[in-house]
């Protein structure tokens, strides 16, 4: 049976050309789709695939495209003035390429990761287009499609269907116990011993003194960024019931213990932000204008979905949607990069003490869990193979787009010279791409791997 990468080679001769490049610019100008989702985009771009002989590429290849508002104004084989002149020149091998094209992986997660590189431009710069970015690969991959003999379908994993089982035999007073050299039980411990802090014990009269000193625009941002994490809290206290259900349902007990600590962490979160809020004035307020949206991409659609979804589909697979959700994208990308962005800006200039002190225990609690979602997705993958791993990717996937997008319209909303506490994207962005593609190298090294080898090498770094 033919791959569909091999399918691709047999039409190299199509791919990385100038009449390849040309079909692209015209279906692009067919497309209503890439004409909204590009009518921001102002510049050219040049993507560069890396020679490849024995794919069939000889020597190194790049396209250019012209992008002016959601129009292809050229579209042709790149020359070295283009790639000069490009506001992004975006290069990488050409396997990787391939699994861009057939839809196996997302662009800005190719980039993310390390995938391709930015040759030319910055990936702060690439942040509101990130859409129009989807919607380039999409239009590429239907040009390939319809010059192959061989059409190429969608990989398709069938999630099994759940039985409901009775629940597993009490474990405590077995001859099992409780193991406590598995990971999940030295997160257990680290919870007790760390997690225990008060909302009601911190001391925000200061913080609503610098308060009073800020700028409109600086007490702006900061509201932006607590009523974001605000809700985001609140969302994650709410839905995370169904996985625990799960793994109580599995007998995982010393995992079922660890995550008691996780929902009772989150509903203090939620807690301390508002103590924050009303502190300095925002009682009363309206936030929910502040969740732009991608960020009801994310906290109103497929967080909910995924977790909820747990409920009545049991599998391997569900259960890594919604540890990918929750965990990668919501804790490793978002909070993650929230309270880092909180840090620089009250740390840096001595502010806000009682909110500082909130940040550091966010991190403090975010660490153990994130350290457990990569256990969790890492054991999955070991037990279940390809259908676990290919189930990441294709949630990582579907929301990396929002999850940077969320960044990109938080920034949006002020003058791009003229930012709250003179902030820039690019170092928050570097951030998170830097967690990010740390994360899922080791779940990915987990493909490799067996199930003894994970209690030891999944700490949180």
């Amino acid at each position: 049976m033919q791959s569909k990468a091999d399918t691709y080679i047999a039409y190299m001769t199509e791919l990385f050309s100038n009449a390849w490049a040309e079909a692209w610019g015209a279906a692009l100008n067919r497309s209503d789709a890439y004409r909204q989702a590009g009518k921001s985009w102002e510049g050219a771009i040049v993507l560069e695939a890396q020679a490849d002989p024995e794919r069939g590429l000889p020597e190194t290849a790049a396209v250019y495209l012209d992008l002016w508002r959601g129009e292809c104004r050229a579209a042709r084989l790149a020359t070295a003035d283009d790639t000069v002149g490009a506001s992004y020149v975006i290069s990488g091998p050409l396997s990787v390429w391939l699994t861009v094209l057939e839809g196996e992986m997302a662009p800005t997660m190719a980039i993310l990761r390390g995938k391709l590189k930015l040759k030319h431009g910055s990936v702060a710069g690439l942040l509101p287009h990130v859409h129009a970015a989807t919607e380039l690969v999409r239009v590429a991959q239907s040009v390939v499609l319809t010059t192959a003999t061989t059409p190429i379908e969608p990989t398709v994993t069938a999630d099994p269907v759940h039985h409901e089982h009775p629940r597993p035999a009490l474990q405590s007073t077995s001859r099992v116990g409780l193991r406590y050299d598995l990971f999940p039980m030295k997160l257990w411990e680290k919870a007790k011993r760390l997690g225990i802090w008060n909302p009601t014990d911190i001391d925000f009269s200061k913080d609503r003194e610098d308060w009073d000193r800020l700028t409109v625009g600086e007490r702006d941002l900061l509201l932006r960024l607590a009523a974001l994490f605000q809700a985001g809290e609140e969302a994650v206290t709410i839905d995370i019931l169904p996985l625990l259900d799960v793994i109580a349902s599995e007998g995982r007990l010393e995992e079922q213990l660890y995550l008691t600590s996780f929902i009772w962490e989150e509903a203090k979160h939620v807690e301390a932000i508002r103590r924050f809020l009303d502190a300095v004035g925002a009682n009363g307020q309206d936030l929910t204008h502040y969740h732009s949206p991608s960020y009801r991409t994310v906290f109103a659609d497929a967080l909910p979905e995924s977790m909820s979804r747990l409920r009545t589909d049991r599998s391997p697979v569900a259960q890594a949607r919604a540890s990918a959700t929750y965990n990668m994208i919501v804790e490793g990308v978002l909070a993650e990069t929230g309270y880092h962005v909180f840090h620089r800006i009250l740390t840096d200039r001595g502010i806000m003490p009682g909110m500082q002190q909130v940040a550091a225990y966010l991190k403090a609690d975010e660490s153990r869990h994130l350290a457990y979602g990569i256990y969790l997705l890492s054991r999955l993958t070991v037990a279940h193979g390809d259908p676990v791993w290919n189930a990441i990717v294709d949630r990582m996937n579907t929301l990396l787009n929002p999850a940077i997008a969320i960044i990109g319209e938080a920034f949006a909303a002020y003058p791009i010279d003229d930012v709250p506490f003179g902030l820039t994207p690019e170092p928050f962005v570097q951030f998170a791409m830097s967690q990010f593609q740390k994360r899922m190298d080791r779940v990915e090294k987990a493909r490799g791997s067996s199930l003894g080898a994970l209690e030891v090498d999944t700490t949180e770094e």
